[in-house]
């Protein structure tokens, strides 16, 4: 570097291609320095002071030397040659998808089931499939099962209630911390995993009660028009006929797919408890239709009342006609389903009570009870006649043809009780 006051000092700078030259204030325009061969950027950049500032003696020499920068090197792993676990959120994530897919397709393969059986054995028309199917989607969406903030809820809640079962035993006092060994350190991943597994399936089946197959039976069959009652799907399940309570024994053949796949077995995720009262599966009939937002007509009063006649051995062509007025003039709440299992009547309730006015009316059976006595008082005399001690008010219109229509009518009635008595008890010893 020059040693005048003010005068231009010289810079020695080393290209990357090797070039050496000493470079001078005045060889850059833009602060820079650039190379006199391969007219590179030097990467040193020149400031704009004052050398009178500094007083150094002698020319100085600057050798740039680029060296490479390091790779910082990776983090050291706790454990060599094993992969990271999972966390445990995540593994019971997975944990309860499994469960969860598997208990849906076994409850929708038993659906199936059941209304084949329906169908095939029982007559109803293959319309309830269509509309099975359509209310098993929207109950499924509508029980919110397949949230994805499903399996953290179902534990966070899990491990509120155990929290509030501890504080609740020990008085609010807080434990002392238990020792355990080591074998107990072993087998409790084993423990919580079994834990976890059932909490999923208690939630499961809260939200999807097993018997929801049975009430979407019964609700199909309601909303297709058919003449089948809640007593008759109780009766049917109950009976074995149609499959419910050892359908289980089916699952893994209806669905086709290994068992590695979920946890549980097909006996801890299917076999029902108990089966519901007829009470109870119109209820939750009613409760599914309005979960998923359904308008639902009144059941088919034409069909019910016409089976019930049919069953009672009564004419048909001269009650069902009165009765259908009566059902018209009155449109009783009661034939529409409800969710409330505490409602009283039920629908077929109603449909009897409708019935029994029809046939008051038509056969002039309105003297408290006198004509029921006076078929009892027949039956037992071997066929007497007992309109001797009748008042003339209560002796019906139109000769003996009347007379005898409403003997019959009480005798047939009174044997279609005793068959169904008969049955009743029957059923009961077997």
């Amino acid at each position: 570097m020059d040693d005048g006051g003010g005068g231009g000092g010289s810079i020695r700078l080393q290209c990357r291609c090797g070039f050496k030259d000493d470079y001078s204030l005045d060889d850059t325009d833009d602060g820079r320095f650039y190379c006199g061969r391969c007219y590179g950027d030097l990467d040193t950049q020149a400031t704009a002071v004052d050398h009178a500032d500094f007083q150094t003696p002698g020319n100085l020499s600057f050798h740039r030397v680029s060296q490479p920068t390091k790779t910082p090197a990776p983090y050291p792993i706790p454990y060599p040659g094993q992969p990271p676990a999972a966390p445990p959120f995540e593994e019971s994530h997975e944990l309860g998808a499994q469960v969860r897919r598997r208990y849906v397709e076994g409850l929708q393969v038993i659906l199936q089931r059941q209304l084949q059986v329906l169908v095939e054995r029982y007559r109803v028309g293959a319309l309830v499939c269509s509309v099975a199917g359509t209310v098993w989607l929207r109950w499924v969406a509508a029980s919110k099962v397949f949230d994805g903030m499903w399996a953290r809820k179902v534990l966070a809640e899990a491990e509120a209630t155990q929290r509030l079962i501890k504080r609740s035993a020990s008085g609010g006092q807080q434990e002392p911390q238990e020792v355990k060994c080591e074998c107990a350190d072993e087998a409790s991943p084993r423990k919580d995993r079994r834990r976890v597994e059932f909490i999923f399936l208690r939630s499961l089946r809260t939200m999807l009660p097993l018997y929801s197959t049975l009430s979407i039976c019964f609700l199909s069959c309601h909303i297709a028009r058919e003449a089948v009652l809640p007593t008759d799907i109780y009766r049917w399940a109950m009976e074995g006929k149609l499959p419910y309570v050892a359908v289980f024994t089916e699952v893994d053949k209806l669905l086709g797919s290994p068992l590695k796949h979920c946890p549980l077995n097909a006996r801890q995720l299917f076999r029902p408890v108990r089966v519901i009262g007829a009470w109870q599966l119109e209820a939750a009939a009613g409760f599914i239709a309005q979960r998923i937002g359904l308008q639902l007509p009144s059941v088919n009063f034409y069909a019910i009342a016409q089976r019930y006649l049919d069953e009672l051995s009564l004419p048909v062509e001269r009650i069902l006609p009165h009765a259908c007025r009566i059902y018209e003039w009155v449109m009783p709440s009661e034939l529409w389903l409800s969710s409330n299992p505490a409602r009283v009547p039920p629908t077929r309730v109603c449909v009897i009570a409708i019935l029994i006015v029809a046939l008051r009316v038509q056969y002039n059976i309105n003297g408290q009870g006198i004509w029921e006595e006076i078929c009892e008082a027949a039956r037992n005399g071997g066929g007497s006649d007992g309109d001797a001690n009748l008042a003339p008010s209560m002796k019906p219109d139109g000769g003996t043809s009347e007379e005898f229509g409403t003997k019959e009518l009480l005798w047939t009635l009174a044997d279609a009780y005793d068959k169904i008595d008969v049955a009743h008890v029957t059923e009961i010893n077997k």
